[in-house]
């Protein structure tokens, strides 16, 4: 559903709702979900906040209160709090969400469990930013930073950027792991300017923690000093940048270079962006350049039948297997050729994920989740994926979207993937939404799965939400 991806993200070129003179807030949403093969729908399940579960047909509740700034007030404060139950074979609670902030300004320091994306492009159609995708449950965490682009140099310069520290889980073969987190990112042109451009990046790091299951090696523990956090914060010290990182000796890093164009009038919003990975400074050989997430998107700004349209492709097929074109054109040596970049994996730590879900784009689908089956790795990250979302609004003020995406997975080898064997993956759901009332709100799913990757499906998911306060 689109509920929660229109919630506020970490990076994004939309403001956040204007709150209204009512702050405090209190909802409560039922979902009944199922499916043919007894796994949910890849559309259904992803970009959840892992809220929806993988597997199992399943009854949701979720409960959520909070109190949103005062727009009209320099200085306020903020929570949410969500629980959400899953009912079924498998019954579950989950602490969805829960945080405290606090804003001076365009400043905001907070703590605690906060929903986001991690990237720069469209937040409400997306199928998933590479880096951060609201896939996973929130990790928890202390947070710094802007609440939007602080304009400068007349407005015609927007700075926003963040820093925080967080903690994984204790639930793959690390424990006690930390999250370093931040990002920077530059808007040119005024917020209303016809033109826009948007750079920036961000910067994700797992380190400290040691195994579960020690191995008897130097690395069953990992340095969490402050000489160690420092080399994180900096990107400084032998071993940080290069693949193996030295065994991950001062962290595993993972970010993304970003760019973007935005043209608007008064009539329609169009956004070109490029999110392109790093695991390692083999980006700055350009080796790897072609890796990332290409999006275009277009925004109506009337009510319409269409409303919003979102092209996505994302390719991760080189991860250092082959000389870019573009590195080969500019003549760029790869000094770690041919060793694999390896995406969302961590060489002797876990993967990017938290509970038991991927925290990146979800379309590299972790193999647990998957019909080849495994554990929480990314086996099958070399990826061509086209993806299609278009919304609007029907007569009766019915929301609709649609989402399509057709895959082909591969192991990442040298030489380059054989077509022949790729796994294809085909995924679509159409959500439809009608709010009754102030109150009461009505939703409905269906969605289908049909390929190689991940099991063929047709479910869907029925929702009410009520609006208690």
């Amino acid at each position: 559903m689109l509920l929660s991806l229109l919630l506020s993200s970490f990076i994004g070129l939309s403001s956040p709702p204007i709150a209204k003179d009512t702050l405090r807030h209190t909802s409560m949403d039922i979902l009944a979900i199922g499916s043919s093969s007894g796994t949910n729908p890849f559309w259904t399940r992803s970009l959840q906040y892992g809220t929806v579960p993988v597997e199992n047909s399943t009854g949701i509740i979720r409960v959520k209160t909070g109190k949103w700034y005062n727009p009209k007030k320099d200085l306020d404060w903020t929570y949410q709090v969500e629980g959400t139950g899953w009912l079924g074979k498998d019954s579950k609670f989950l602490l969805s969400e829960a945080y405290l902030g606090l804003k001076k300004g365009a400043f905001e320091l907070w703590g605690g469990a906060r929903r986001e994306l991690i990237g720069l492009g469209d937040t409400t159609m997306t199928a998933g930013f590479f880096i951060g995708s609201g896939n996973a449950l929130p990790l928890p965490k202390v947070h710094v930073g802007t609440r939007n682009y602080v304009n400068v140099l007349h407005d015609w310069v927007g700075i926003n950027f963040q820093l925080a520290h967080g903690w994984f889980d204790n639930q793959g073969a690390m424990e006690n792991s930390y999250l370093h987190q931040k990002s920077l990112y530059f808007r040119f042109g005024q917020p209303s300017s016809t033109f826009n451009i948007f750079l920036g990046y961000n910067h994700q790091a797992q380190w400290g923690g040691r195994r579960r299951d020690p191995k008897g090696g130097y690395y069953d523990t990992y340095p969490s000093d402050f000489n160690a956090f420092t080399q994180v914060l900096l990107g400084t010290g032998e071993g940080i940048l290069p693949d193996d990182d030295e065994n991950n000796k001062y962290g595993n890093h993972l970010g993304s270079l970003d760019m973007g164009f935005r043209f608007q009038n008064d009539q329609v919003a169009l956004l070109l962006y490029r999110q392109n990975p790093y695991e390692s400074d083999r980006i700055w050989s350009l080796n790897t350049i072609n890796d990332g997430l290409t999006g275009l998107s277009l925004t109506i700004k009337e009510t319409n039948i269409i409303e919003g349209i979102s092209l996505e492709y994302l390719y991760t097929g080189n991860q250092g297997t082959y000389q870019s074109i573009l590195g080969s054109l500019l003549n760029k040596q790869d000094h770690d050729y041919p060793n694999i970049v390896n995406y969302l994996n961590v060489r002797g730590r876990d993967g990017w994920i938290y509970q038991g879900r991927g925290i990146g784009t979800p379309l590299i689908i972790m193999d647990k989740e998957s019909q080849q089956g495994g554990g929480l790795s990314f086996a099958y990250n070399a990826l061509r994926s086209i993806y299609v979302g278009v919304r609007g609004t029907l007569p009766q003020q019915i929301h609709w979207m649609v989402r399509l995406s057709s895959t082909s997975y591969d192991y990442p080898v040298i030489p380059a993937n054989n077509p022949e064997s790729y796994l294809k993956q085909f995924s679509a759901s159409l959500n439809l939404q009608k709010q009754l009332n102030k109150k009461l709100g009505l939703s409905l799913q269906i969605a289908v799965d049909q390929g190689d990757r991940t099991k063929n499906t047709v479910g869907g998911m029925l929702g009410m939400k009520y609006r208690l306060q």
